[in-house]
């Protein structure tokens, strides 16, 4: 007897646990193509990479291939497949406070990029163009400021300027003077798989469908940004938010003993993804409110209007505080 469980932590693709008698089971996702509209670019970017994480400190992932070969299955009717074979023991978390949980996702953040320090990022598919380019996500949100609901934006509208002016924080950054790295480019908690029990160890990351070119701020940050933050993202209630300095001196620990070799321009951007990533996310968030919620799954009317206001104060603390995250990260580099 086969069991499909549904695993709906995923914004975007559908996830099921398959449970087989006498079988450590599979995980089986169905790909969102109104946001992957090309699986088989996608899928050929996961076959590139795949084998190249492995080796120790990091578990492989496994896909099962179809009976004629290829990485993912296109049903007519009800999309596109792929299939896992699901880690025994493995699970994700969602409470940062755990002991041990930050040090170890900036191990394993560290180990995803020191595994592909070597691989050209202009072997994959850019299968989402401007996915963290913060110019073209202004643009769309003054797009969406225009063409969207008019209720809608006139409640988003406070938010959209402060959007506007963190933006200008980030042009302390030259973006297009750091090396072009492989990145994940959506390494958030809930993007790890950890062991069980009661000290966790990080496996690797899942979730590879944004696997592109892309700077290191990108994933440092947006692992980052998911551990330290008081304010959660799905939070409804408004209410401030406070980095926790612990988790975030562990994260960086965590990080510069495992990662490669940086240079001098890439280590004193890393901290500014702190700032970048929510800001990025907040902005779409608040886009796709404007529109209707076309893009992100929501359970109730204002869910993306919430998720901005609450990243955009994410973002805004990172702002205030950049000297001392930049000076806990240089801290952390020295004592490896």
């Amino acid at each position: 007897m086969r069991e499909l469980q549904p695993i709906s932590e995923g914004l975007i693709n559908d996830t099921f646990r398959v449970s087989i008698p006498n079988s450590d089971g599979y995980v089986l996702q169905r790909i969102n193509t109104e946001v992957f509209p090309d699986p088989d670019a996608l899928m050929e970017n996961l076959e590139r990479i795949l084998p190249k994480l492995r080796g120790d400190g990091y578990r492989q992932l496994e896909l099962i291939r179809t009976t004629d070969g290829r990485a993912w299955y296109q049903n007519a009717g009800s999309g596109a497949w792929r299939l896992y074979k699901f880690i025994p023991g493995s699970r994700t978390i969602s409470d940062a406070q755990q002991p041990g949980v930050a040090r170890e996702t900036g191990r394993i953040l560290g180990r995803f990029h020191q595994l592909l320090q070597d691989t050209d990022p202009g072997m994959l598919h850019p299968v989402l163009p401007g996915f963290h380019d913060l110019g073209l996500r202004m643009q769309q949100l003054n797009a969406a400021e225009t063409q969207g609901l008019p209720d809608r934006v006139a409640r988003g509208r406070k938010l959209a300027e402060q959007a506007r002016v963190l933006a200008s924080q980030m042009e302390a950054v030259r973006l297009d003077t750091l090396p072009t790295r492989v990145c994940h480019n959506d390494p958030k908690l809930s993007n790890i798989l950890f062991s069980t029990g009661l000290r966790p160890k990080a496996l690797c990351l899942i979730d590879l469908d944004t696997l592109m070119p892309g700077a290191l701020l990108f994933d440092f940050g947006d692992a980052g940004r998911t551990l330290i933050n008081s304010l959660a993202e799905e939070q409804p209630e408004d209410g401030t938010n406070e980095i926790d300095w612990r988790a975030y001196r562990e994260f960086c620990q965590g990080f510069a003993a495992a990662c490669p070799e940086l240079s001098a321009a890439e280590s004193a951007s890393l901290p500014y993804g702190l700032l970048l990533m929510p800001l990025l996310h907040g902005a779409r968030a608040l886009a796709d409110y404007y529109l209707g919620d076309l893009h992100y799954k929501v359970s109730y009317e204002t869910q993306n209007l919430v998720r901005a206001r609450n990243l955009l104060r994410v973002a805004g603390t990172a702002g205030e505080e950049i000297n001392r995250l930049r000076e806990t990260w240089v801290a952390a580099r020295e004592e490896t």
